[in-house]
């Protein structure tokens, strides 16, 4: 199960940096501080079932409720 969490997890983190167009740097660092990778994998069991865009748009709300301007 978690080499399917590290896809997941690749496929989203890559996603949100070519949607924002921000370096991967940039990216790990707002995964880090707003916990991100945590919540990943944490919800892994239920966000496989939706699509990385589903999965890429609850990643974007967290970080925007968090307090980032993205």
């Amino acid at each position: 199960m978690i080499d399917e969490i590290l896809y997941m997890e690749t496929r989203v983190f890559s996603d949100f940096c070519k949607k924002k167009n921000i370096s991967a740097r940039e990216a790990n660092r707002l995964f880090n501080l707003y916990d991100i990778w945590s919540y990943i994998e944490t919800c892994y069991d239920s966000l496989h079932l939706s699509g990385d865009d589903s999965v890429l748009a609850d990643v974007e709300t967290i970080i925007n409720k968090r307090g980032a301007a993205l």
